[in-house]
């Protein structure tokens, strides 16, 4: 009947669902805009971005478990990495959020680095009787975000550290 395979019907239904966000989602920005008193388009591109970005991790996902059952890898291995990936993400996507100003120094990127490869090592080598690893976030994600937020603040404070540099220096008017 078609022959777009499992992958193509769902990477149709993942645009479709996105296409539908957009047309709910804009109108309601745009109008919350106009409300409060803001230029209509106001941070319209981020909202146009979002639903970009989900649909590409959704597809990557995927494509990713379809890859991996075609090389008859067990379903359990590829959903426990993608939890331990997508922890991955969120924990030290927000250690460089928030400690972004210290970017330049080399002691920043090679203590995240040692922090990332213990979180592979060690979360790689628990053993899951069963497939609930969407816990994996909540139960390893959250304590490990405040291990390395400690770890990285005993190196860089995050309240006293060097201005980033990405502003512009402020230049006294002459008196």
């Amino acid at each position: 009947m078609n022959s777009l395979g499992p992958f193509g019907l769902l990477v149709i239904a993942v645009v479709v669902a996105a296409l539908f966000v957009l047309v709910g989602a804009i109108p309601i920005l745009l109008g919350r805009n106009l409300i409060t008193g803001r230029p209509a388009w106001t941070h319209v591109k981020e909202w146009l971005l979002y639903p970009l970005i989900a649909t590409l991790m959704i597809a990557a996902f995927e494509g990713s478990f379809f890859y991996a059952a075609s090389k008859g890898i067990d379903e359990h291995t590829t959903v426990k990495w993608m939890n331990i990936i997508l922890t991955a993400v969120f924990v030290f996507g927000f250690a460089v959020k928030k400690f972004w100003r210290f970017r330049k120094r080399r002691a920043f990127w090679a203590e995240l680095g040692v922090l990332l490869v213990a979180h592979f090592v060690i979360l790689q080598r628990l053993q899951w009787q069963k497939a609930n690893y969407f816990w994996l976030m909540i139960v390893f994600g959250i304590p490990e975000m405040f291990v390395v937020f400690f770890l990285i603040s005993l190196m860089f404070n995050p309240k006293v550290g060097p201005p980033s540099e990405d502003f512009p220096k402020q230049v006294r008017p002459p008196d």
